[in-house]
């Protein structure tokens, strides 16, 4: 039985450290450590789900692959399930930024004994590097993956010193410093959805609305400013 994974999913297994133990937190139908194991990317796999329907549905399928001695099926919620240094890279992919930053704050002593996280959030991305930043760590590589319309950003941090501005909070300081064939495209769809709320919300009175309007038309600007240093003018036009 072979497992495909989707463009988001296989840009987290590749940036998953090769040869060592894995954790994938909230691993819902289970198919990344499958896909790690099946491919002699990790000899073994902690996996785990809070909800049961899905940890139940992962179970099977690590008991119809035979699986049950490479990958390790834990109920419970966050790193709460892993013992300090059990594995050298923390997966956590398909929640929010808030949400991640939480499971890791939550278990710091487990988290900073980690050699790697590798972090897919849906939603809140800059504020998940500033916290990456502000508790000691580094990012050390980015990717980009769309699927179905969707543009999905993966962090790959280790433990270490950085600084970020904000347009590196924003697209990824790794991203930035080597352009992703993705990242024009990205920039330009966040940049539309910035000029739609502008517009949205241009001819309503109060000076709340305009502070408001002053933040994004600075923010919009920084990515047009971006999409002209990358040279995408079609894009900032």
């Amino acid at each position: 039985m072979q497992i495909h994974l989707d463009n988001r999913l296989l840009s987290v297994a590749k940036l998953v450290l090769p040869g060592k133990a894995v954790a994938d937190i909230g691993t819902d139908h289970n198919c990344l450590p499958v896909y790690l194991v099946m491919n002699g990317i990790s000899p073994k796999v902690i996996a785990s789900d809070k909800a049961r329907g899905p940890f139940n549905n992962a179970c099977q399928l690590v008991e119809l692959l035979s699986l049950d001695k490479q990958i390790d099926m834990r109920f419970g919620d966050g790193l709460q399930i892993l013992r300090p240094g059990e594995v050298t890279t923390i997966c956590i992919s398909g929640m929010g930024g808030h949400l991640i930053a939480n499971i890791i704050e939550d278990a710091l002593d487990v988290a900073v004994t980690t050699k790697r996280l590798v972090l897919q959030p849906q939603n809140n991305v800059s504020s998940l590097r500033r916290f990456l930043i502000c508790n000691g760590w580094r990012i050390v590589a980015e990717d980009i993956a769309t699927d179905r319309g969707f543009y999905y950003q993966i962090i790959a941090a280790e433990r270490g010193a950085m600084k970020l501005n904000d347009q590196q909070a924003e697209f990824g300081p790794c991203l930035l410093a080597a352009p992703h064939p993705l990242l024009g495209e990205y920039m330009q769809l966040k940049l539309s959805d910035l000029e739609a709320l502008i517009e949205q919300i241009s001819d309503k009175p109060g000076e709340n609305v305009l502070e408001r309007l002053r933040a994004l038309h600075f923010k919009a600007d920084q990515i047009k400013d971006l999409l002209y240093r990358y040279g995408r003018e079609d894009y900032a036009n």
